[in-house]
């Protein structure tokens, strides 16, 4: 796209300019008359030319006169101030969002993230940064949540949960405690009972793990209350997807593993983490990973009143 010079001449010197402008082959356009004066448009590739002669330059129209008025030190400055802005602003968190039903959980939370230097206008984490915050905090807090997601939108650090249903136990509980899912046996947390099963046992869903049943000096059946936890290691496969926007592989694979890692049991603890798979297709992106956790696997059943 060509751009123009507007220029103005007296009357007068008119016939003279054209002498000129045949002499020196510039091209003139739309020559036009107002209050005494003559006004008329060449080239800017034509500049050097045309103002070797006594003539008025009014201004420049087209794509050059806007790259003309960026290129004014005021103008630069201003332009290269905006990107400079735009570039570091887009690498800053601008608020954090705590998503939660416990007011001071929320503030607790929010004290850790500032411990870990977590806060308005610092830099945005990358996913292996994101998958540290989260182990933390579910660690910290494994006792008030249920499950817990870090994410981050734009400039804005998320951070949502779930809290945990705790059961206030007034009386003595004589329920025995069974497996809840498969695990191999690694290591006990009982105040009161009768344990069953020893370490590295493996157990199936549904095994007696700790008793209300104890054998007295005499040789007596009693019934005690059962208190405790029975932690093993579980086995388990967790999947998540994404949609195929031909994003960078390794960040599609941090997102996604932030995803699965989110699906862990708030009070359960890795032990080993393995990929499995991940496949792409034209529309998602999946990933199959598999846990060795360490959990408590106890839950509580029926009394037991049999009379041994």
């Amino acid at each position: 796209m060509i751009s123009y010079d507007l220029y103005s001449i007296k009357k007068e010197l008119l016939f003279d300019l054209f002498i000129f402008i045949k002499k020196k082959h510039v091209h003139l356009y739309h020559l036009h008359y107002n209050n005494d004066l003559y006004y008329f448009y060449v080239p800017v590739y034509q500049r050097y030319l045309i103002r070797q002669y006594p003539i008025t330059y009014i201004k420049t129209i087209g794509l050059l006169s806007y790259i003309f008025l960026l290129i004014k030190p005021m103008n630069l400055i201003g332009l290269f101030s905006f990107i400079i802005t735009i570039m570091i602003c887009s690498h800053l968190i601008f608020d954090i969002q705590v998503i939660g039903t416990i007011p001071s959980l929320n503030n607790d939370i929010y004290i850790s993230l500032s411990q870990e230097n977590i806060m308005s206008f610092t830099s945005l984490k990358s996913y292996e940064e994101l998958n540290d915050i989260l182990s933390l905090l579910k660690q910290t807090y494994k006792n008030d949540i249920e499950y817990m997601n870090i994410y981050q939108t734009g400039s804005v650090f998320y951070i949502e949960y779930t809290k945990r249903d705790i059961e206030n136990v007034i009386e003595d509980d004589y329920r025995n405690i069974y497996a809840a899912k498969d695990g191999l046996i690694a290591y006990f947390d009982v105040d009161s009972g009768f344990i069953e099963v020893d370490i590295n046992d493996y157990v199936l869903a549904g095994d007696l793990l700790v008793s209300n049943e104890i054998i007295s000096t005499s040789n007596e059946t009693k019934i005690i209350p059962v208190k405790g936890h029975i932690y093993a290691y579980t086995y388990n496969d967790y999947e998540a997807s994404i949609k195929n926007h031909n994003q960078d592989y390794g960040d599609a694979f941090y997102e996604l593993l932030l995803q699965i890692r989110s699906q862990i049991p708030a009070n359960a603890m890795i032990d080993k983490e393995n990929v499995l798979q991940m496949d792409k297709t034209s529309s998602t992106i999946t990933l199959k990973m598999h846990y060795t956790l360490i959990e408590d696997i106890g839950v509580k059943g029926d009394i037991n009143e049999e009379d041994n």
